[in-house]
């Protein structure tokens, strides 16, 4: 599977707070969300 670019917009205190996190856990902001809506999916077809 490929990677496409998803653009969007969230609330500024929020991408902060995601910059930090992804700044952290030594990651990017696409990985964090990659992996959160990932989870989110599974959770929805479960």
């Amino acid at each position: 599977m490929g990677k496409k670019k998803f653009t969007t917009t969230l609330d500024s205190e929020l991408i902060k707070q995601l910059k930090i996190r992804a700044v952290e856990e030594n990651t990017s902001v696409a990985s964090l969300l990659e992996g959160l809506v990932k989870q989110y999916l599974q959770i929805k077809t479960l």
